[in-house]
């Protein structure tokens, strides 16, 4: 497929999602070809559930709120917001194609409609269908007949009234490149404030209270080790979107000597550590005590099986060099895996292309039952709608894993399936509760020895993610209202282990913004001191309800953040994210 010209991209191509890509590798025209069924596929499916869930759902007649004729605007108003999702999500030189299957009989025009160039001829345009084409017994003609009569056959009026009434819902003002920049923004402002003023009056008050456990050398399930926070991929879901400056006076091994003494399992994450992975082969060396190293990483590295077998022989290898007398060890690999990390995409050439290519995961799963005995292998997956049935093993980005095995002689077996304990919504169909598969574990047949993980969670609505449609991921909004009303069930907590920062810093697993200390500064048997004694860390992990109550009195916002909360994690992790509320809520508490 021919790409559009470089004036085009400048000038259109901004609408749409082609101008946030990851990666820089150039697509091919065998690239294209492969891709553009899978784009078209998920674009359509993209359309068609947004506009169920303005018509059938009902968003857009919630979205006209108290307007007297809501009703009859609603039909309308819900494909000229489709006009304006289109622009801001399929390039144009795909929409034709992504329309194209739903020219039916009754509602082809509105396709045809849905390419005009502007809004305004998009509304003309249907006012003048129904004008050309009466239609006595269907609803939307009978609609619209009962919104020219209330203008007496005005149709100009009633063009204008419905661009005026779009105008007022503010949709789609800026394009994702704004958004992205915004949310960056906002995130860099709240890692600003890290260990400022307010957290260090915070922290004063925390190392004035009594420690009843000073002298106890304690000890972890876990511990999180993070080289660095970033990645060079741009994915539509990502929760942390800015990179924090590295520390100038950084000391991995102190890091490292740390951790060591105080748990047997560690977690590298950071984004994407692929350009980390030297100080991950040097903590396999050097932390006698550790039995399981986990390592997050987003597969892009997997160019070829040569590069894959380097990258998985190197763990191998640091696994086999340590001392027998130590303790034996295992690298938990794991790898993101989703209709998200491994979307087709639109480039700024305006051709298709994958941000992380499922090839690459190919690699990785068909290089890993060499090293099987050092590393088990985990394939990170976001729940969708498909995890609500076998269609999340059938279709998608497992299908697509799937099918380039399948070219390479090789044939997935599924051994094992579970669902999850709790019941969860399916965000189509939300109505009833139901079971959700969340871990499946697999084998290539010619290696049945050799299973490979594949393990769901849900995702917390910040960062990008707080942009993503209604309907794209699962939420925890029953757990989210169990814990506002009786308080968390039994095993569910907000966890507050320690991640060690690089350069310096200490903060909590699930809230990466609220910083214990800086262990170069402060040392660390202070740091964990904190960690024992901080009130707000203790509320937090048990989902205290005052936080919220606490947070009301500073902020007059707290029912929004609640309606916006994807569940519990996310709701508590919104209410401490501004240094001068953590300070506050500390107060209280103590």
């Amino acid at each position: 497929m021919a790409s559009v010209s470089g004036s085009a991209v400048e000038r259109k191509g901004v609408e749409g999602i082609a101008v946030v890509s990851g990666g820089g590798r150039a697509a091919t025209v065998a690239d294209q070809a492969a891709l553009l069924p899978v784009y078209l596929t998920t674009m359509r499916q993209r359309f068609k559930d947004e506009i169920n869930r303005l018509t059938t759902g009902g968003a857009m007649r919630q979205m006209l709120g108290g307007h007297p004729q809501a009703a009859e605007l609603g039909f309308p108003m819900a494909y000229l917001y489709a006009w304006h999702w289109l622009r801001h999500n399929v390039h144009e030189n795909y929409r034709a194609q992504v329309l194209e299957t739903f020219r039916g009989p009754r509602f082809g025009f509105l396709m045809e409609l849905l390419l005009c160039d502007t809004a305004e001829q998009f509304v003309r345009g249907y006012v003048q269908h129904w004008l050309d084409h009466p239609a006595e017994g269907q609803k939307q003609w009978q609609e619209f007949q009962a919104l020219l009569a209330t203008r007496e056959g005005n149709t100009g009026q009633l063009i204008q009234d419905i661009l005026s009434l779009w105008q007022g819902l503010g949709l789609f003002t800026q394009t994702y490149m704004a958004e992205f920049k915004n949310v960056a923004r906002e995130e860099r402002e709240r890692y600003e404030g890290m260990l400022g003023p307010e957290d260090r009056e915070r922290l004063a008050l925390v190392d004035a209270l009594p420690d009843d456990l000073q002298g106890v050398t304690p000890r972890y399930e876990k511990m999180g080790i993070i080289p660095a926070m970033g990645c060079p991929q741009t994915c539509r879901h990502c929760m942390f979107t800015w990179r924090p400056p590295r520390g100038k006076n950084e000391d991995p091994n102190q890091v490292f000597d740390l951790v060591d003494q105080h748990t047997d399992s560690v977690l590298f994450t950071g984004g994407d550590l692929t350009k980390q992975l030297d100080h991950f082969y040097a903590a396999i060396r050097r932390m006698r005590h550790i039995k399981n190293f986990a390592l997050l990483l987003n597969g892009d590295f997997a160019d070829t099986p040569e590069i894959t077998h380097d990258v998985l022989g190197k763990m191998a290898e640091a696994i086999r060099s340590r001392p027998k007398k130590w303790a034996p060890a295992r690298v938990l690999l794991q790898i993101s895996f989703d209709e998200f990390h491994n979307e087709v995409y639109v480039d700024k050439q305006g051709l298709l292309a994958e941000r992380i290519p499922v090839a690459k995961i190919a690699n990785i799963v068909e290089c890993y039952p060499r090293y099987a005995k050092q590393i088990q292998l985990a394939l990170l997956h976001k729940q969708t709608a498909m995890n609500f049935s076998q269609d999340v093993l059938q279709k998608g980005v497992f299908a697509r894993l799937a099918q380039e095995l399948g070219k390479r002689g090789h044939q997935i077996q599924v051994q094992d399936v579970k669902t999850s304990p709790r019941l969860k919504r399916n965000p189509k169909a939300p109505e009833q509760p139901q079971q959700v598969l969340k871990d499946a574990t697999f084998v290539l047949a010619k290696h049945p020895d050799s299973p490979v993980l594949l393990t769901s969670s849900t995702i917390d609505g910040y960062g990008r993610a707080a942009l993503l449609e209604e309907w794209e991921t699962v939420k925890e909004k029953d757990l989210l209202q169990q814990v506002l009303s009786e308080g968390p069930p039994r095993g569910e907590s907000f966890d507050i282990d320690m991640m060690l920062w690089f350069n310096g810093w200490v903060t909590l697993f699930n809230a990466v913004h609220i910083c214990l200390g800086d262990l170069y500064q402060d040392g660390m048997e202070k740091i964990m001191a904190r960690q024992r004694k901080d009130p707000l860390t203790r509320a937090l992990h048990r989902f205290d309800r005052k936080l919220l109550d606490y947070y009301a009195e500073v902020r007059d916002d707290l029912e929004n953040k609640i309606d916006a909360a994807t569940g519990p994690h996310h709701l508590f992790h919104a209410l401490t994210e501004e240094a001068e509320v953590r300070l506050h809520m500390t107060r209280r508490l103590i």
